[in-house]
């Protein structure tokens, strides 16, 4: 490989770095995907799927009054952004599930989504 191509690929490469860092998305990001992310969850989700009728009567209640049900679903995910530079990492825990997202070029990605713990 020559020089000069080595040298178009290390400026290419620092190019790159210097975008990520730019538009690598901040905490609020992270907690508007988290937020977009439980309720297109909780949209989804049907009704005597089975479910307890409490399980049913909860979900029914947050199908009426999205925005209360996701205030009380994030008090109970516990969340962690890490800042490393040219990315960040967001690790989230909750409802004993757990999924460790990273954001770059403005987007979050969660390879695996939300796992059992």
């Amino acid at each position: 490989m020559s020089m000069r191509i080595l040298g178009f690929l290390l400026v290419l490469g620092a190019l790159a770095a210097g975008v990520a860092y730019v538009t690598k998305p901040d905490e609020a990001a992270a907690e508007a995907t988290l937020r977009e992310q439980v309720m297109l969850a909780v949209a989804k989700r049907q009704l005597g799927e089975g479910q307890s009728t409490a399980q049913n009567l909860a979900l029914a209640a947050c199908k009426l009054r999205p925005n209360d049900c996701y205030d009380l679903l994030r008090s109970g995910i516990d969340t962690a952004f890490i800042d490393r530079g040219v990315f960040v990492q967001f690790d989230l825990t909750g409802f004993e599930r757990q999924a460790t997202c990273y954001g770059a070029f403005t987007r979050f990605f969660c390879p695996g989504g939300m796992q059992p713990l």
